[in-house]
């Protein structure tokens, strides 16, 4: 198989749980007003966007490099990138409050 049709198989499989983990944190544990929180999820979903990219540069490197187990670590923490964002701007939410 083509190195490029199994990334964006990989992507494909990916991208539903570095999406929603932080929507779904924000709908679960959100206790903010309607505005805020449409621009909380709007930019986790910015946020999980750059860092889904900068991750699979970061990944297809190390594959080819030949770092397979570091790639998929990095796979691992890039998933949390995007909730850094959400508690710095509830941090800073709560703080004007």
């Amino acid at each position: 198989m083509n190195d490029i049709v199994v990334w964006i198989i990989i992507a494909a499989f990916y991208a539903p749980l570095h999406y929603l983990s932080p929507v779904l944190f924000l709908f679960i544990t959100g206790q903010e007003d309607e505005t805020t929180r449409r621009r909380l999820i709007r930019n986790a979903i910015i946020d999980s966007t750059w860092s889904m990219l900068v991750a699979f540069a970061v990944v297809i490197t190390l594959v080819k490099s030949g770092f397979l187990f570091l790639a998929m670590v990095a796979l691992l923490i890039s998933m949390g990138f995007p909730f850094v964002r959400i508690w710095r701007h509830r941090k800073e939410i709560r703080a004007t409050a």
